[in-house]
Parts: structure tokens; sequence; C-alpha cells
């Protein structure tokens, strides 16, 4: 928690910003804890499951239950997740007066607000450009070149925040070393998602209708299972103005849980991937009529959208319509910003930290602040209070 995510960089220039400059924040955090807890500070970068064991916690629901809360931040349990990860979120949970949040607006609002912040340092957002290939010159990248032959060239490099599967794809095939090229293909992955995204009537509904809800069939087959745990999301409840006046707008899915060997080879436009759709969102749909009560009814549904492994892999260009990669802590870590190709950098849920909104906005930091002197660096730090 003395270590700010924005100080982190890709070079030697870390041993300043991350290191010299908060140096008497991270003593003072060790002096603080005393000895015994100093010396546990490398449990850190082991599994989370080491500090539930170390605390003898017994309960099988709430062995459960930070299983879950580890799934749902990182895509595996705690036996997986990394404890300075979990820690550092639950920090944030705990503290005083803090809430769950949801931006006014919805997410699209931050979306925006990421929009006008490129823009007004002189950025361009291109819409419907997809990236058919890296373009290296003198083995430096180069620039991209999209599907319809356009070349935009890189002035300084080329930031891929495609996984790791994709980003490596898009290389010409001797561009890297076999080894990094085979480690990249062979990252084992999550799982994929089901999504229901409904516009229903609010007539009848609770009037203290919660904004989110979680639904465990089985806690016994473990949070992971396929099926078995669904997140929903009526955002309306608290942002009136994302749904026309007496509705509601609501997304339900499995988190990164739905194999996407069932779907692989299907026809989208197929009766076979119809019928899976319907077959694999009923557990959607269940979890939906036990979180809203009966006055929820399918019929009333004014809006049905179904996601499936496809659509995540289609439309947001995901190997496989993946999470992203499954590294166990303590076994694995995830690679930083920099690559074997100079110029060429990577961020988002393949690279340190990891998967999850917190983890993939530091690590587009992280490759940021790597291409910019530390001087620059040091500013913006300053600029926020950091």
């Amino acid at each position: 928690m003395a270590l700010p995510p924005a100080a982190i960089r890709g070079d030697l220039g870390v041993l300043y910003t991350a290191g010299l400059r908060y140096a008497p924040e991270l003593l003072q955090s060790f002096l603080s804890l005393g000895p015994k807890a100093a010396l546990s500070a490398t449990k850190l970068t082991q599994p989370f499951s080491v500090f539930i064991d170390t605390l003898e916690l017994n309960s099988p629901f709430i062995r459960n239950w930070l299983d879950l809360l580890c799934f749902l931040l990182s895509g595996l349990k705690a036996d997986g997740t990394l404890a300075a990860e979990v820690i550092y979120m639950f920090a944030e949970w705990y503290k005083p007066g803090s809430v769950l949040e949801y931006p006014v607006g919805g997410v699209g609002s931050i979306i925006s607000a990421l929009v006008r912040g490129l823009e007004k340092h002189g950025g361009r957002l291109a819409m419907r450009s997809h990236v058919q290939e890296i373009v290296l010159q003198d083995g430096r990248a180069a620039g991209v070149k999209l599907r319809d032959g356009t070349f935009i060239k890189a002035r300084k490099a080329v930031i891929s925040n495609a996984s790791t599967w994709d980003t490596i794809s898009l290389l010409p095939k001797n561009a890297v070393p076999l080894e990094y090229r085979q480690k990249s293909e062979n990252t084992p992955q999550c799982n994929s998602f089901m999504h229901l995204h409904l516009g229903i009537d609010a007539e009848g509904l609770p009037s203290d209708l919660e904004i989110h809800h979680i639904v465990v069939n089985d806690w016994s087959i473990g949070v992971d299972a396929p099926q078995n745990v669904v997140l929903i999301s009526v955002p309306s409840v608290l942002d009136p103005n994302l749904a026309p006046k007496g509705k509601h707008v609501l997304h339900a899915y499995t988190p990164g849980t739905e194999p996407y060997d069932l779907w692989s080879g299907l026809d989208r436009r197929s009766k076979e991937y119809s019928r899976l759709k319907s077959e694999r969102s009923e557990v959607l749909w269940k979890a939906v009529e036990r979180a809203l009560g009966p006055a929820f009814s399918r019929d009333k549904c004014e809006v049905q959208l179904i996601g499936t492994p496809l659509t995540h892999e289609r439309f947001l260009r995901r190997n496989r319509g993946t999470y992203g990669p499954a590294f166990q802590a303590g076994k694995d870590m995830f690679p930083g910003s920099r690559t074997p190709i100079p110029q060429l950098f990577c961020c988002g849920d393949s690279t340190f930290p990891g998967i999850g909104v917190p983890a993939v906005a530091a690590s587009g930091l992280i490759a940021a602040n790597s291409l910019v002197p530390v001087v620059d660096h040091v500013k913006l730090l300053e600029a926020v209070g950091l």
C-alpha cells in the first residue's frame, strides 16, 4: 500500500521512481509491522491461500467465500491468486466509509473520459481499424498494418493491449525467439463467459432492489466449476438514466467458467449454435429469477441478448474467448511490459500485475511510464499527489 502502481516502470528508472522516492514510506511501513511481520512480507508473492492456512481458517463457508472473491478478482481461486493483489483489494474494500460504487452514465462514461484525455493530449482513437500485422523494420516495431492495407507508423513504439496469444499471432513467424513464441502460445488459459443482457419492466420489482447479486448454486463443487456461479448487475438501480423510465437494464454472466471447447467450430448462424445458446444460458435466467423474485418474468423482457465464448472471441478478438492467462501464484509470473522486439511493448491482462480492472489499469501505467524520461514520470506522480 505504501508503493503506488503508478510509480512502477519497466526500466532501471524504477530504482528511483519506485525505490528511492518511496523508501521512507516503505521503511515506515516495515517498522510499523514489527520484525516478525516484516520478515513474512515475502509471502506477498505467494498464493493468498498461504495466509488463509496461516490463520487456520477452517470454516468451509469462509474458505469458499474467500475462494470466490479471489476467483472474481483473478480468475483463479485462493491457491492460485497472488496474495499481494488480494490484500491490496481487501485494504481498499474495508477502508472506513468505503462502498462499492458504479460510474454515473455506466462504464461508457469511463471510456468517454479516457478518450477525452487521449484527445486532449493530441491522441486519436481509431474505430473499426482491425490490426492485421505488427510491422517490423530492422528488427524493431515500426508500426501496424490494418486489414484494409493502411500502414500506421509508430513515432516511438507499438503498444499491444491484445492478449499474449493474439499479440504473438500478429508478428512475423521468426520475429521472436522460438522459446518466447512457444511460451506465449502455451500460456495456460482461463475459461470464457456466458452473458445475458436484458431490458426489463421495473413494475412489481422490489423498491429496495440491490445493484449487485451473486448466485452460487453449489458451494461443494467449487466456485470455478462450470455454470456454478452467476453474477448479476442492475446498474439502473443507481443510475436511472441508463434505462427508459420504469425500466431496468440487467447484465448476468458466468465469471470465466464457460469451456470454449463446447463451442469450438460451431457456425454462429446454425441451429446447433442457437440450441446451445438457449441451453447454456438457462443457468443465467434461473439466477436472475432467483435474485429478482417472483415479480420478474421472462415474458416481460423487452430486450434479450445472449453472449457466448464465440461472442467474446469475435467482438473482443480474444483467443478462444478467454478471460486471460491462468498463471498460478508462486509458480508462474506475469511478464513485464517489454518484449524481445525493440519498440514493442505490451499491457493488459497478459502482463504484470495480471487480470482484473485494477491490475490492467496498472499495466497500462507501467507501459506508458516506460516510454517517458524519469523526470517526466516524477512530474506525473507529483501532479496526481503521489
